[in-house]
């Protein structure tokens, strides 16, 4: 991400309005942001903040001249950090650790501990805010890369740098209705982030799809039953509705609309097997976790486009044709 590019996007940028989610950051860099007076005033160089709110996430841009400045703990709504040091230095204070970031840089802290921050020449930043509970509960080797200088250079980290750029870039023209989605994509961006700086545990990116597979064999292994649930579901593999609907968030469907499609397949593929035909439709339907005939029949027609009897009786149709063309038993 060129400098000089991301200079001229952000000279654009206006003021947000102070009553922000994470207001104490933004108070914190405005106040001395501002205050600076060792950067020309051009505007490639004009000190400024300002924010760009996206879905549940945001990012805070900020540029301005040497400056020192600590904040209290966020205990309301306590993000999750991600700095991206576009130019310039910085020391970073957190707890009992300190950090020295150079251009290109990042690092994840904590909104829930007092932070403090050194800037020790004309620099340019981005803060990337995400949910931490959420990101927790996601990426659970998440603390392992907190404070640490992750070079964003190559992998995980260069292409957070390009969409958070590209994100400012076309800022005008995102609508709300996508931003839901965007905040998805940031949130598994940092989380691929905090594996690639966590290399001893690469893998930890797929605990959400190990948790999602084990979700799914449970659901898979209860189709029959009619009351089967998020919260059963929950119950039953130690984690809160609310988590399962996060694991489904990126997913095509949602949990039970994949429940309810697995069942209509495994009807639709009794209803086709032959060995099925002494059983009733409805029979078929409740077994596979359905309470309603009626109900069953629209959803079964919308899936398939067919009813239930029609694709009973092109397996029997099926079934006959196969046994006609099949080559005669060999006499031994």
């Amino acid at each position: 991400m060129p400098p000089s590019t991301i200079s001229s996007s952000l000279a654009k940028i206006p003021d947000a309005p102070q009553q922000q989610p994470y207001a104490s950051l933004v108070e914190a860099l405005r106040q001395v942001v501002t205050s600076s007076q060792e950067v020309p005033r051009d505007p490639e160089t004009t000190p400024f903040v300002a924010i760009q709110d996206i879905g549940r996430t945001e990012i805070i841009w900020a540029r301005g001249g040497p400056i020192d400045f600590s904040i209290g703990a966020d205990e309301i709504t306590a993000p999750l950090t991600v700095q991206v040091l576009l130019t310039g230095r910085a020391v970073v204070r957190q707890g009992d650790e300190v950090l020295e970031l150079k251009a290109g840089d990042l690092c994840l802290t904590r909104g829930a501990r007092p932070l403090a921050m050194t800037l020790v020449e004309p620099f340019e930043i981005a803060l990337v805010n995400v949910p931490e509970q959420e990101f927790a509960e996601r990426f659970p080797l998440w603390r392992l890369a907190l404070m640490k200088a992750i070079p964003g250079s190559a992998g995980a980290p260069a292409v957070l740098r390009d969409a958070i750029e590209s994100l400012q870039r076309w800022r005008d023209t995102l609508g709300a209705s996508g931003t839901q989605g965007i905040a998805n994509a940031l949130v598994d961006l940092v989380g691929a982030v905090v594996c690639f700086a966590v290399p001893a545990n690469s893998d930890c990116i797929q605990r959400s799809l190990y948790q999602r597979e084990r979700v799914k064999r449970f659901a898979q292994e209860n189709l029959r039953n009619p009351d089967l649930s998020v919260e059963q579901i929950a119950d039953a593999v130690k984690l809160s509705a609310r988590q399962i609907h996060r694991l489904f968030a990126n997913e095509p469907m949602s949990l039970m609309r994949w429940v309810w499609l697995q069942r209509l397949e495994n009807c639709h593929r009794e209803l086709r097997d032959v060995a099925s035909a002494n059983r009733s439709i409805s029979d078929i339907a409740y077994a596979w976790g359905f309470n309603d005939q009626a109900h069953f029949s629209r959803a079964f027609r919308r899936q398939f486009g067919v009813a239930p009897r029609e694709v009973r009786r092109q397996g029997r149709l099926d079934a006959a044709l196969d046994r006609l063309t099949a080559p005669p038993l060999q006499r031994t």
